[in-house]
């Protein structure tokens, strides 16, 4: 059954302020003894990867071992299907997903990944300030979150038009089927741990501080084109990253309001808060309904 678009469905300017001082080659900065852009870029991919490979592994032991299911249908018509049936072979009334709670730890490995990689690599003269815009001002929480919410709402037209053209999709599906695995209140600790605490901080210092930053850098021969080329990059791999496709386009539009929240800041804290206030919109509104 297709859904309308539903702000809850979604999980550049003029160049700003250098997060780290004026561009260098890799040669300088290797004798500065900090970590050459291309570095930071590989770091960021690494950690990723490794990242999704141990929340995988972890996931599928958790799974064989409690026979719960990852991808469990939330719709109304998918939770009616499954209770009838339920019902008719005298079975306990059981969605069998995983609970919110367990799947914060599944996603452990994956924030380590992102995150743990560039904290390790301190020690090979990454510098969080210098090379990922890492600090905060007071305005960044007002206009953060200001940003994140109204991005939900302007992909309303967006998705329309996408609809258009493709029919439409349940775009809201993944993020109701996560809300729906809260039953209790451990439950939404974890849920809120996921959404507006662990991947706005983690996936904004991997794909805004390193990736964004570190791609930034290396074409810091072209001064205009070279912001907007490692805009879009870092966009589109922070988009195809969720593996959702009806989601994309949205991923892909928030990653171009964090990066330039971002870059005309020159703080990370704007985009993490912009983060926050994107997930928590689709949290309140689904955990409302």
């Amino acid at each position: 059954m297709s859904r309308r678009p539903n702000p809850a469905a979604e999980g550049l300017g003029t160049a700003g302020p250098p997060f780290g001082g004026p561009g260098r080659s890799d040669v300088e900065v290797r004798q500065l003894g900090a970590m050459a852009p291309t570095q930071r870029v590989v770091l960021a991919i690494v950690g990723f990867i490794g990242g999704v490979l141990a929340a995988s592994a972890l996931a599928g032991l958790v799974v064989s071992s409690t026979g719960w299911e990852l991808s469990v249908p939330a719709s109304i018509g998918s939770e009616l299907g499954r209770t009838v049936r339920q019902v008719g072979q005298a079975a306990p009334l059981d969605d069998h997903r995983v609970p919110a709670a367990w799947l914060a730890v599944v996603n452990a490995p994956l924030w380590l990944g992102l995150a743990g990689a560039p904290l390790l690599a301190r020690r090979a003269g990454l510098s969080w300030r210098r090379d990922l815009g890492w600090g905060m001002s007071a305005i960044d929480i007002p206009v953060g979150l200001a940003l994140g919410v109204t991005t939900q709402f302007v992909l309303i037209p967006l998705y329309e038009v996408i609809f258009l053209f493709f029919g439409e999709q349940d775009v809201s599906g993944p993020a109701r089927s996560l809300v729906a695995s809260v039953d209790s209140p451990l439950d939404l600790l974890g849920l809120l741990v996921i959404t507006v605490v662990m991947a706005p901080l983690t996936e904004e210092i991997a794909y805004r501080g390193l990736l964004f930053g570190g791609i930034r850098d290396m074409e810091r021969g072209h001064v205009g084109s070279g912001v907007v080329i490692a805009a879009v990059v870092s966009s589109v791999i922070f988009a195809a990253s969720h593996f959702q496709l009806i989601q994309f386009p949205g991923l892909f539009v928030f990653g171009l309001v964090a990066v330039t929240a971002f870059h005309r800041t020159g703080r990370l804290a704007t985009a993490i808060w912009a983060h926050v206030g994107f997930n928590l919109t689709t949290v309140v509104l689904l955990l409302w309904a």
